[in-house]
């Protein structure tokens, strides 16, 4: 499968990284939106499944995150609004690089709400939208104190490295979690204060909205996630009014299910439902 690498200067002047997956005649392109801390390089082995069903891929190393980042990864970004015009500038991209071809677009935990929340603001026209493990709902039990001591530090430290990510939570597969931990561009430390808390104002805006969204929906969670709340995708299933819209919670799931012990059933899962809507 052909691989092409370049790069995007966003409209604030932030350099992207791109790259893209192509079967030898596309019949449907797809947009991937990666997760908090991590790169589109770690989804060639779902771009491969895609490329063979005639999918192209494209995707992009989000702000602060892998190859856009300045020097190494910080996980930094100003606004998740800006992070919402480079999806629409770039799945403008695929639109006219597929002229009169399917389009859909996927998005795996934070990059699944910031998917949630592209559709929600910029109503795009695609055939259907993947959501796998959606960072749409805070933890249970967040306290509101919590909370605005989080806005607090946001105004003041921005850039104060507040919280880690559960690693051992990313798969039941030990060797991924290993890979994980020794992959140079997938940010391992705190979370910046400013990231959390435009993650914090995104999800609520997906829940304020939810009710908005119309796109043909597949939603997938494991329901032993410790990373984004199970909750979170029951919601924009309950509320959605998408008349094509699937929900599939996968028992014992950890939070990256195509790296997870059921992760040939997700992928296939995935596959198939792009298939059938070709």
């Amino acid at each position: 499968m052909p691989h092409f690498e370049t790069s995007y200067t966003a409209h604030d002047g932030q350099k992207l990284y791109l790259q893209a997956w192509m079967p030898e005649a596309p019949k449907a392109g797809l947009l991937l939106v990666h997760g908090l801390g991590e790169h589109s390089g770690r989804y060639a082995t779902f771009a491969q499944k895609l490329n063979e069903i005639g999918v192209a891929v494209f995707t992009f190393d989000g702000r602060g995150h892998g190859k856009s980042a300045d020097g190494k990864p910080s996980a930094y970004f100003d606004s998740y609004l800006d992070y919402l015009q480079d999806i629409e500038a770039l799945f403008g991209k695929v639109k006219t690089y597929l002229p009169g071809l399917k389009t859909f677009i996927y998005g795996h935990s934070m990059g699944g709400g910031l998917v949630a929340a592209y559709v929600l603001k910029y109503g795009p026209e695609a055939t259907g939208v993947i959501l796998s493990s959606p960072a749409i709902k805070e933890a249970e039990g967040t306290s509101p104190i919590l909370i605005a001591v989080s806005g607090l530090i946001n105004r003041l430290l921005p850039k104060l490295k507040v919280l880690k990510l559960d690693i051992a939570g990313v798969s039941r597969i030990p060797e991924e979690v290993e890979k994980y931990k020794n992959d140079p561009l997938i940010y391992q430390e705190g979370i910046p204060a400013r990231t959390g808390y435009e993650i914090y104002q995104m999800m609520q805006f997906i829940q304020e909205k939810a009710e908005d969204f119309k796109l043909p929906l597949l939603l997938i969670h494991g329901d032993a996630d410790r990373l984004t709340n199970p909750k979170g995708s029951e919601l924009l299933a309950q509320k959605a009014k998408s008349k094509d819209k699937t929900f599939l919670t996968f028992p014992g799931g950890y939070h990256e299910l195509i790296n997870d012990l059921d992760r040939e059933k997700a992928m296939q899962v995935m596959v198939d439902w792009v298939e059938e809507r070709i």
